[in-house]
């Protein structure tokens, strides 16, 4: 990487994003010739599952009841799906009069952007140049891309995450608070910055910030709970309806037959695991507020007694790209062999998801 360390590191994450970019469409263009077989545009065909919930958001905002059609979504609402991308894409598209998944997506495109340039940021707090670059390029090639590539909120969230993280740590208590009330209204597990931000001021006894940066850490959850309070008459709405999805925790009547399962889902355990195992180094190499947030993301959705995007949960937190950069900053042999792989699975991640695979929902 010597040549690539002398140019200037915004051209650099713009130069690693157009490429990361034009590879994906150029394997969409190549995957609608050898299997799609249809007249399909990019992004039509890389809206599926959650983008769909997020449309009934944009489209007609959230349900006043359970739904009873159609038939695969009876039993279900859209309230486990947190405002603040859905409304962001909302604004956008009544202000340009856009197609809303083109919008979305362009979207994400921009949220990857940025959080490229505040991940380098941030990994130069503790990096050399070489491994801040190197943690660019392993974020940028994430097999994860084909949800930054579709209308899902995990873009925002890394960008949120992210910037929280990088203000806290160069003692911008009050900015980090406010990424961090943000954040919890992304995604449920958006909340657990909270608790971080917290013990982070704690440890360094930082007085002053600790309980109102912590209340306004909080402000995005706080606001949609009580305008689910008022629309449908429940604090816990988003909650409640994961049990529609199968979320019902677990059972000591068959928590067994329940751990056998999760175990069985290779995909998604095998991330789980090795997520653990990232939290684990975190932590021995101090990083003890990124380690804690690794955990709190991912160990919700194991409590729920299945691995249903458990992969997805782990590979889409900046914290899984931090830890492969300490993993492998003394390496430049670990590099090249993590670079590799990440990009045989940025590939076939994605025709992995265009082919519907039941482990990326």
């Amino acid at each position: 990487m010597g040549k690539l360390t002398r140019i200037n590191w915004v051209f650099y994450c713009l130069l690693i994003f157009a490429i990361s970019r034009i590879i994906l469409t150029y394997e969409f263009d190549l995957a609608k010739n050898i299997f799609i077989h249809k007249n399909a545009d990019f992004f039509t065909t890389m809206c599926k599952w959650d983008c769909k919930w997020y449309l009934t958001i944009i489209n007609d905002g959230y349900d006043l009841h359970i739904r009873t059609s159609p038939r695969v979504w009876s039993g279900l609402a859209n309230w486990a799906f947190f405002p603040l991308y859905p409304y962001i894409v909302k604004i956008v598209v009544s202000l340009i009069s856009s197609d809303v998944i083109i919008t979305g997506i362009i979207l994400n495109q921009i949220f990857i952007l940025l959080s490229l340039l505040v991940f380098y940021k941030y990994l130069k707090l503790s990096f050399d140049e070489t491994n801040s670059r190197f943690g660019v390029i392993l974020l940028a090639f994430s097999p994860f891309s084909v949800y930054f590539a579709s209308l899902y909120t995990e873009s925002l969230f890394l960008l949120l995450s992210l910037s929280a993280f990088y203000f806290m740590r160069i003692n911008r208590p009050y900015i980090s608070a406010i990424f961090g009330g943000l954040l919890s209204a992304t995604r449920p597990v958006g909340i657990m910055f909270s608790l971080v931000y917290f013990l982070y001021g704690i440890r360094k006894k930082s007085q002053p910030s600790l309980i109102w940066g912590t209340l306004i850490s909080m402000f995005g959850l706080i606001i949609y709970m009580v305008y689910l309070h008022y629309h449908v008459g429940d604090f816990l709405a988003f909650e409640h309806i994961q049990r529609g999805w199968g979320r019902t925790g677990f059972q000591l009547t068959r928590i067994g037959s329940q751990l056998l399962k999760m175990v069985m889902d290779y995909n998604n355990s095998g991330l789980f695991v090795f997520s653990c195992i990232i939290a684990v180094w975190l932590f021995i190499n101090k990083y003890y507020e990124e380690a804690i947030f690794n955990l709190l993301c991912i160990l919700p959705g194991f409590m729920t007694g299945t691995m249903l995007s458990e992969g997805r949960f782990c590979g889409t937190l900046f914290t899984f790209y931090l830890g492969l950069v300490l993993i492998s900053k003394k390496s430049n042999s670990l590099k090249i062999g993590l670079a590799v792989v990440f990009f045989v699975f940025y590939i076939s991640y994605f025709m992995y998801w265009l082919s519907r695979a039941k482990f990326l929902i």
